[in-house]
Parts: structure tokens; C-alpha cells; sequence
């Protein structure tokens, strides 16, 4: 009984031997065909690839954009070397960093002082450009000023001081009296009061050097006595006349009224009166007439 249980049991053990071999026989077999299928799989893959080699587009590099890219990497190449060439060579030039650095300081300097001295200049160019047309208005045209700052008004019935760059303006206007503009230094000084003179006295001076006494008297107020010869209602002037015996010395003063309510109507001809006025043109006298003076803004009185 225990010899056959045991039979049985080698049997059994035989059982599982071989089917374990068997197993292992289908796996190689299987392994086997795998392999031969991947391999068969292959060749006709590369088959296919040389069969249809002609269907693929053949695809060309272009030399010219080959050739430019290589250029241009040359060319940086070079730019690069060339900047560090130069830098070496500008640093060689010192012997020091020190003198090197203290080059560089210096021009930084010198840029600076001629960006400076640009402004500079055109800040002195505008400058003179305003000047120049304040001069130029107020002196012979009798407006502005326009580029100076008005400081003072007089209770005189409203002269005022304008200040410019190194010039002064005033302009006068007096209920009765200056009414003209005048323009000089800082340091010109508020005047109201008249030069005096008279007819025969201004004839004499004119005679002897009319240029010189024109430059004298030119933008001067003054006050002249002398004797009425004309009045124009029209135009509102009147004409004063110095007439000597031989008529060497003979002067006319054609004065233009400061106010059309001037009363003119009421001056008597040929005798005395007094104006006061700016002194602003003469006319040269010629052999067919005399020397004639220019008075505007006239007050008269008789």
C-alpha cells in the first residue's frame, strides 16, 4: 500500500516536468516566429522605401544663402576683433590705467565746457536780438517797449519805467507837458523839465552847423519862445518864424498839437508864444527855402 502511494507520486512529479518543457517549447516556438515576422516586417519595409525612393521630394540647400550666412558671421567675427583691436591700441597708447582714465575724464571736461559755452551763446544772441528791437522801436518809431518789464507809474497822468537786460525805458505822459518815450541806461534819470531856448537863439546854431545842432536837439524836449506866424485848425499845427533883415538866419518851427482840444482858434499871429514839445525832424534848408524844425506834441501858450 505505502510502495504504490509512492509510485504515484514520482508519477505525478514526471506529469509536471513535461509540461513545464512543454511549455517552454511553445514559448521558444513562439519567440521564433516573432522574430522572423519583425525581420520579414523589415525587408519590406526597406523594399517599400527603394521601390517608392521616387515619390519623395529631394529637398536643396542653397549655397549663396549658405555662403551669406558664413559671411556674416565672419564679419562679426571681425567687427568684434576690430573693436578690441582698437580698444587695445587707444589703451596701449598709456602707460598707466591711471593716465588712461584721466584722458577720458578730461575730454568728458572739455565736452561739457563746449555744450556750456553753446548755450552760452545763444542765450547772449537772443539777448542782443531784444535789446536791439526795443532800441530800434522805441528810439525811431516811438512804440514798444516789448521786451522790458514795466517797474513805476507816475501820478502825472501815467509815465512809466519799464526795465530791460542793461536798458531803461520811460514814456512819459504828462496831462500837459512830456509825452514822448525815452530810452537809455539803468541810470536815466525821470525828467520833465524842458531845455528853454529861443527862436533866434536855434536859427543861429542851425546856421553855424545844422547837422551837429539837429543831433543836439533830436528827441530833446524843449521849450521854444518865438513869434507866431501861422495857424493850421486843419491840420491842427501851428508855425512859428525867425526871420532876421538880410534873412541869413531864418529858421521856421512847424509844431504839431498834442490834443485836437488845443485851443489853437485862440492864438493871436505875429505875436509871442511859447511851446514845448519832442524835437523829431528837420528839413535842410536849400537856397529856395529855409531850414524848418520839427516839434510834436506841443503844448501852447500865449
Amino acid at each position: 500500500m505505502f510502495k504504490k502511494k509512492r509510485t504515484n507520486l514520482y508519477d505525478s512529479y514526471e506529469d509536471d516536468i513535461q509540461d513545464i518543457a512543454s511549455k517552454e517549447t511553445e514559448l521558444l516556438k513562439s519567440y521564433n516566429e516573432n522574430t522572423e515576422e519583425y525581420y520579414e516586417d523589415s525587408r519590406d519595409n526597406e523594399n517599400l522605401d527603394i521601390d517608392n525612393i521616387d515619390d519623395y521630394e529631394v529637398i536643396e540647400i542653397d549655397d549663396s544663402d549658405k555662403e551669406e550666412k558664413e559671411l556674416e558671421v565672419d564679419n562679426d567675427s571681425n567687427n568684434d576683433n576690430n573693436m578690441t583691436d582698437y580698444e587695445t591700441e587707444n589703451y596701449d597708447d598709456y602707460s598707466t590705467e591711471d593716465e588712461y582714465l584721466e584722458e577720458n575724464d578730461t575730454k568728458q571736461k572739455s565736452s561739457k565746457l563746449v555744450r556750456f559755452l553753446n548755450i552760452l551763446f545763444v542765450i547772449i544772441i537772443i539777448s542782443l536780438l531784444m535789446i536791439t528791437t526795443d532800441i530800434i522801436c522805441v528810439s525811431k518809431y516811438n512804440i514798444g517797449p516789448f521786451f522790458a518789464i514795466p517797474t513805476n507809474t507816475y501820478k502825472d497822468g501815467g509815465t512809466k519805467e519799464y526795465y530791460g537786460l542793461g536798458y531803461k525805458v520811460i514814456k512819459y505822459h504828462q496831462v500837459q507837458g512830456r509825452k514822448d518815450t525815452e530810452i537809455g541806461l539803468w541810470s536815466l534819470k525821470y525828467n520833465i523839465e524842458p531845455t528853454t531856448i529861443k527862436s533866434v537863439d536855434l536859427a543861429i546854431e542851425f546856421y553855424n552847423n545844422e547837422a551837429k545842432t539837429y543831433k543836439k536837439y533830436y528827441k530833446k524836449f524843449v521849450r521854444v519862445v518865438s513869434t507866431l506866424e501861422k495857424v493850421d485848425e486843419k491840420n491842427n499845427t501851428i508855425t512859428l518864424s525867425y526871420i532876421d533883415d538880410g534873412k541869413k538866419y531864418s529858421l521856421d518851427i512847424e509844431c504839431n498839437m498834442a490834443s485836437k482840444n488845443s485851443n489853437i482858434d485862440k492864438l493871436e499871429k505875429g505875436k509871442e508864444v511859447t511851446i514845448i514839445g519832442t524835437v523829431n525832424k528837420y528839413d535842410f534848408k536849400s537856397r529856395k527855402k529855409v531850414g524848418k524844425l520839427y516839434i510834436n506834441n506841443c503844448f501852447a501858450e500865449q
